[in-house]
């Protein structure tokens, strides 16, 4: 049976990651990583090839697959979507030691860690990183291009909007909503709804103000 080619955009320590959750799988043949600023000739013994649209090109001929190794929700969303722009499909790295109930819903693209957990009726978007040790439990609904740092954990029913970042340690108490592109400090507790484009930090996590302090809450 032959395997899906796919390629990893990126070639920093997330990448190595990824990387490590792709081999674990046993479903794909990786080919390298494509990397516009390494000097390096390998990561983790895979080649590392000049991002130009010759090596593009080989791939697309190839029907290879893409994943996108950036830690960055918006640099992520923006080399998907030019990927996307180019015809590139794209792979889902789902780490060996990682659970992910058949009855949730992964998009392509995303990347869920080693010792991950995605529970019962949970839906992840695309291009989301579910990083080591994080969970999300059931019915929990997570957008396009999120982050999930190490260590989180979200309980039943919380609704995380598009490129929002959760800090590595965050916890997020049942049926909250937390806003696009917000970004949660490390080790938040999120007791109540976090606006889009908001910075919350602290437990109970508390929006960060003008004068980089939280702000008083009632």
């Amino acid at each position: 049976m032959v395997k899906p080619l796919v390629f990893v955009m990126g070639a920093g320590g997330h990448a190595k990651m990824v990387i490590e959750a792709l081999v674990s799988m046993h479903q794909y043949e990786l080919y390298g990583c494509l990397d516009t600023e390494s000097t390096a000739e390998s990561l983790l013994g895979f080649p590392i090839f000049p991002e130009n649209s010759e090596t593009l090109g080989r791939l697309l001929d190839a029907k290879a697959q893409a994943l996108v190794a950036l830690g960055d929700n918006k640099l992520r969303q923006r080399v998907t979507l030019k990927l996307e722009a180019l015809g590139f499909s794209f792979a889902t790295a789902i780490a060996q030691s990682a659970y992910v109930s058949p009855w949730a819903q992964v998009g392509s693209g995303t990347v869920i860690m080693p010792k991950a957990v995605v529970g019962v009726s949970a839906k992840i978007g695309r291009g989301v990183v579910l990083n080591t040790a994080s969970s999300v439990d059931h019915d929990v609904n997570i957008g396009d291009f999120v982050h999930v740092a190490p260590g989180c954990h979200l309980a039943g029913n919380v609704q995380v909007d598009s490129g929002a970042m959760l800090g590595i340690g965050t916890c997020v108490i049942p049926q909250r909503h937390i806003g696009a592109w917000a970004i949660l400090g490390a080790n938040s507790t999120v007791v109540r709804d976090v606006p889009a484009g908001t910075t919350y930090i602290g437990t109970p996590a508390r929006q960060l103000s003008a004068g980089n302090g939280p702000t008083r809450e009632p």
